[in-house]
Parts: C-alpha cells; sequence; structure tokens
C-alpha cells in the first residue's frame, strides 16, 4: 500500500527551517514498523501543496500503532502548517512505492476515475482522508519527458530526499510479544580501531600526539576567536603548554581514540576527531569530540576526513552503527550530522552538565544499511570532477545522496 502526506506552511520564508526538520521526521516514519520506505517531494507545478511525502506501508494497521502514534504530526510546526493544504491519503494499487534516483521526477495526477495518461499505474482509495478517489503516479528521468509523456496532465514532483529504507513488520517470539530480527548470520563482533593513520587526497588523519600535533593545533586555533569550544568543557587554550597538557591527557584515556586531522597541503593539523563508546560486542561507536579550527571548517579536508573514520569504521572494522551526539544548541554541529548522512533519532534532556549549563544531547546515527548509499555519496562528492578549477563543488553532498 501507498501513504502519501501532502503539506505547506502558513509562513512560507520558515521553509528551509521546516526542510531541516523534516529530515528527521521523514527519517522517525521510517522507523515506524510496517512503514518500509519513504521519500520526499518538492513540488514543481502551482495549485499543488508544495510538500509531498510517499511512503510504503504494509497495511492500514500502521497507522494504529503506538509507535506512529507517538511520530506522526508535525511537531513544533503545528501552528504553522496551513490545514487546506494538509492531505493524507492511503492508496491500494501497488505494494511498494517507487523509489525516485536524483535528476528523477515524480508524476502524479488525482481524478475521479482512470485516465488513459501515458506512464501513470493508477491507485485506488483505501483510507485516511480519501481526498481523491483515484491517483495515478509515474517515475520518469526528467521534467521534460515527464510533460512530454502525461501531455501536461499531471503535477511534477523532484526528489528532496533519497529513499529512506523503512522497519518491517516486528518478529514475535511464541508469547505473541514483538522482539528484533536476528542479525545477520555472518556478522561477528567488530574489531577496535588500530593506531594507524588514514590518508585521501585532502587529508590524513592519524593518532593525535602532543609534541607531533600540540604546537599545529594551538595556531591553528587562534586563527579564530575561540567560538570552537563553546560547546566543550575544555579549551580555548592560552598557551601552548595548555593544549598539551589537554592531548597527553585524553590520549591516556584507553576508552577513547582521538586523531589529530591534518591538510595535505600544508602538512599541518587543523582539527581533532575522536573515536568514543567503543563496544565491538554490539559493533556501535561514536564519533565525539569533533573541534575543527578555522583552518579546516568548510574545507573539502573536513569532508574528507569524516569519510575517511566512517570507511573505517563500516568497512575495515565492522561496525553496525556509528553515533553522533551534540549540544541541542550547537546548530552548526545539528546541520553537519544532516550534510554527513546522519539520522536524527531523539532529544536526551538534561543529559550532562558543561561549564556549569544544562545539555539537552540530540542523538544522530549511520547504520550499516545506510553506508553503502552514503559511502557512494561521499565518493562521488570527493572525485576530482565534482570540482571546479577555484576549488568550488559543482554538486553539493546532501544532493548526491
Amino acid at each position: 500500500m501507498i501513504f502519501f502526506s501532502e503539506s505547506g506552511l502558513t509562513e512560507p520564508s520558515r521553509r528551509p527551517e521546516w526542510e531541516e526538520w523534516y529530515k528527521g521526521h521523514l527519517a522517525a516514519m521510517a522507523s515506524v514498523p510496517g512503514v518500509l520506505s519513504a521519500q520526499r517531494f518538492a513540488a514543481l507545478d502551482p495549485g499543488v501543496p508544495p510538500s509531498l511525502a510517499m511512503y510504503t506501508v504494509t497495511s492500514p494497521t500502521v497507522f494504529t500503532s503506538e509507535i506512529y502514534l507517538g511520530v506522526r504530526g508535525m511537531g513544533p510546526w503545528v501552528g504553522l502548517v496551513d490545514e487546506t493544504l494538509h492531505r493524507r491519503n492511503l492508496f491500494d494499487g501497488l505494494e511498494t512505492a517507487p523509489e525516485i534516483p536524483e535528476g528523477g521526477v515524480l508524476a502524479v495526477a488525482d481524478r475521479a476515475a482512470p485516465e488513459p495518461i501515458d506512464g501513470l499505474t493508477w491507485l485506488s482509495t483505501a483510507g485516511l482522508d480519501r481526498t481523491t478517489p483515484v491517483r495515478g503516479i509515474g517515475v520518469f528521468p526528467d521534467v521534460a519527458s515527464a510533460r512530454r509523456t502525461t501531455a501536461g496532465n499531471a503535477t511534477i514532483y523532484r526528489p528532496m530526499t533519497g529513499r529512506y529504507a523503512g522497519t518491517p513488520e516486528p518478529r514475535r517470539n511464541n508469547f505473541g510479544q514483538p522482539i528484533g530480527w536476528h542479525i545477520v548470520p555472518d556478522w561477528k563482533p567488530a574489531q577496535k580501531p588500530p593506531l594507524t593513520a588514514m590518508e585521501g587526497r585532502f587529508a590524513i588523519v592519524e593518532p593525535l600526539d602532543a609534541e607531533r600535533h600540540g604546537a599545529d593545533l594551538f595556531a591553528a586555533n587562534a586563527t579564530g576567536n575561540g567560538s570552537n569550544f563553546t560547546y566543550y568543557a575544555y579549551g580555548p587554550f592560552a598557551t601552548l603548554d595548555q593544549q598539551k597538557e589537554w592531548i597527553a591527557g585524553v590520549c591516556a584515556d584507553p576508552t577513547r581514540l582521538f586523531h589529530a586531522i591534518r591538510d595535505k597541503t600544508t602538512g599541518r593539523a587543523v582539527g581533532v576527531a575522536c573515536y568514543a563508546n567503543i563496544t565491538p560486542a554490539n559493533g556501535v561507536i561514536e564519533i565525539a569530540a569533533l573541534n575543527f579550527s578555522p583552518l579546516l571548517q568548510r574545507k573539502p579536508a573536513a569532508t574528507e576526513a569524516h569519510y575517511l573514520l566512517m570507511r573505517r569504521v563500516f568497512d575495515e572494522l565492522g561496525y553496525r552503527r556509528y553515533e553522533w551526539k551534540c549540544d541541542s544548541w550547537n546548530l552548526p554541529s545539528r546541520a553537519a550530522a544532516a550534510r554527513l548522512g546522519f539520522t536524527y533519532e531523539g532529544l536526551f534532556r538534561q543529559a550532562i552538565v558543561v561549564r556549569g549549563r544544562n545539555r539537552d544531547t540530540m542523538y544522530f546515527a549511520i547504520v550499516d544499511k545506510d553506508w553503502p548509499r552514503l559511502k557512494a555519496a561521499f565518493e562521488r562528492w570527493l572525485d576530482p570532477a565534482n570540482f571546479s578549477e577555484d576549488g568550488s563543488q559543482k554538486q553539493s553532498l546532501a544532493s548526491l545522496q
């Protein structure tokens, strides 16, 4: 069955914020048992709700489950959603919603009865708002072919996200209780990260060392105003000795593995990243203590460093889950997590105290089933062909996911 949710805002100027929120909402919807896929689109034609989300669901019972009822809705956007544009419809006619690739488009036509429009498959209403008796949908490689084939008789939508893989109905034990599915038979506990360097085209990521990297990091952070330390319990450092002392202290912690990020052009250390919460038995690891100096921020080396760290975790070491946690007020960190492909999972209120302030912690993660798609996006983004002669990107990382 196919479920569509259409909506729009009463304040279009807030749309960029809404788009960021919706990424997490779409991922949360994909986590509902019985929601098997999710993808979101923007209308290219007037006269219809500007936002459309398309889901594969197993049955109407999905919409009565406690998990769905806890996830559904527009959360903080309730008062800003234009109710005249808000529609929720369930259709029969296809078992699985089609995936619309990057560059492709979705054509949609609502009618009282099926019409002979080339390229469309007709679905019949099966529940919820029932705002149309039938809906025709079709996948086309581009806008021009969609308009030509349908003779202009359908609304065209472009994908705003990739297709999120959903969650099957729960497995049940002999008592009828829902329980998790078995892990793939050939999975084994992950390995601990090695003390070896990772090298790319722009960056080198290697174990942090006070003598080798202290002076570089102190100088790199001195190029800024210290605001990159706002959400941490340490720094900025007034002297090189303080910087080295901090490095020596964190490197002595056996539960974490700190890395320096070096710019290959200069050879100098310009940032820090850490593997933490390392639990090989569960295949879980966290990327933490990310502190990028102004010399690394918004540079290709920063993105490549993330790619190298992820590739080691998933491809070399066999982890199943890669976590990202940040202060809920750390807006740049939240934006970075979304850009890199992490899925927002929730808010832990009053999680810790930092510099005498409360910290609500936001949780994000990438799991192993996400990695093939994200790895391909990273590698397309890092390809030399994606950069102009002045070093600027041609396609954004988000657009490639």
